[in-house]
């Protein structure tokens, strides 16, 4: 009798990325957003986006996510669960309920940084294991293996690229949820 061993591999990527010029401002004291829908979060393995741009002392650059409630296409303040970037000399993520993980570091100077995030979920889509990098440096190394569950949540359909103050270049590098799977099959 011989056996046989199967195995596949099945790894499907199923993103909703976008790459574009940041939005600007119309004025150094207001903001700007791009709104992108997101279809494939509630069946995702990993989150993860980027952002290049250069971090100022007066300026503002993050991703917010939630759910668009009222189906405006619009992801309105009120409609956003977490948010991560840059505020005014620190890296930040928090929450809807007012939770928060800050950490200060000084503004670039007009030297365009490298903001990555990859948030690992695992079944039941909870958070697992954070990633979050500037230029490759760690940040947020504190929850970096013991991330808080309000990092994610399944009924998100919305992302939104928010800029405020003065100073802000740079690109949109995309927002990705990827489906990961194996399947090993033994005969």
């Amino acid at each position: 009798m011989r056996a046989t061993m199967t195995v596949c591999y099945l790894s499907t990527l199923a993103a909703v990325s976008f790459a574009a010029p940041l939005p600007r401002p119309e004025f150094a004291d207001t903001g700007a957003c791009t709104n992108v829908a997101l279809s494939a979060l509630s069946a995702s393995g990993v989150l993860s986006f980027s952002l290049s741009f250069a971090p100022g002392a007066s300026n503002n650059v993050e991703v917010a996510f939630g759910t668009d409630l009222d189906g405006d296409g619009i992801l309105s303040p009120n409609e956003r669960r977490m948010e991560a970037g840059w505020d005014c000399g620190a890296w930040f993520m928090r929450g809807a309920e007012g939770e928060s993980v800050m950490q200060t570091a000084q503004p670039s100077g007009g030297v365009v940084r490298e903001f990555q995030w990859s948030l690992r979920l695992k079944r039941g889509r909870v958070p697992s294991q954070l990633s979050a990098t500037v230029d490759g440096a760690p940040l947020f190394s504190e929850v970096a293996f013991a991330p808080p569950g309000w990092l994610y949540e399944t009924g998100w359909n919305m992302a939104c690229v928010i800029v405020r103050g003065a100073g802000v270049g740079g690109e949109i590098g995309g927002v990705k949820a990827v489906i990961d799977g194996t399947v090993l099959k033994l005969r």
